[in-house]
């Protein structure tokens, strides 16, 4: 039996325009006694084409309500119409206890109970910004899309690119907040 090669192609790298990998095999040293890997890349958001700057999600910008905009959180005052707007936004999902936990902290800032921190001003900021996304794709309040994820997906990264915010749950919800999470996870899926 004489084997002949089918074909050979080198791809030099760094490619000029880097190939678009789908999957690949990564083979170790056999003395590792490691077997070959075979891996799948993928996303769970379908359409992202982008990878995000501050918050390295994929997403699509072209279905994120609108351009990234330079916005800074910084500067933010705590207002009662705001904290509606948050509430309104934030009721077309389901209900979360971290969601409760940092709206009754806006709720006692509003009141002067309670002294703003970063992690305030940010969710604040935040959720109103992803209440204007929503808004600018057409997609009515309290209505949560039927499109496993992908329109939050979009509106959520692009609105941590408007304020140059990494992807860190840390960054928009508090310690009390994510504990809740935790709690409410477990809970729900014993």
């Amino acid at each position: 039996m004489n084997l002949r090669r089918a074909w050979t192609e080198a791809t030099p790298l760094p490619a000029h325009e880097p190939p678009n990998y789908k999957d690949c095999i990564y083979c170790f040293p056999p003395e590792s006694g490691l077997p070959p890997l075979y891996v799948v890349f993928n996303s769970p958001y379908p359409g992202a084409t982008t990878i995000g700057i501050y918050s390295g999600r994929p997403y699509n910008p072209e279905k994120a309500g609108g351009a990234i905009e330079r916005l800074d959180w910084r500067e933010a005052r705590i207002t009662a119409d705001g904290v509606e707007l948050v509430k309104l936004h934030v009721s077309r999902f389901l209900p979360s206890d971290a969601n409760k936990v940092m709206i009754d902290r806006l709720e006692k800032i509003l009141q002067g109970t309670l002294q703003t921190t970063d992690i305030d001003k940010r969710f604040f900021t935040h959720e109103i910004r992803e209440l204007e996304r929503f808004r600018a794709l057409g997609i009515a309040d309290k209505i949560l899309p039927t499109d496993r994820g992908e329109a939050w997906n979009n509106t959520h990264a692009a609105t941590l690119e408007d304020y140059q915010l990494g992807s860190d749950a840390t960054l928009l919800y508090t310690t009390e907040a994510l504990e809740a999470d935790a709690i409410q996870l477990e809970r729900e899926n014993p």
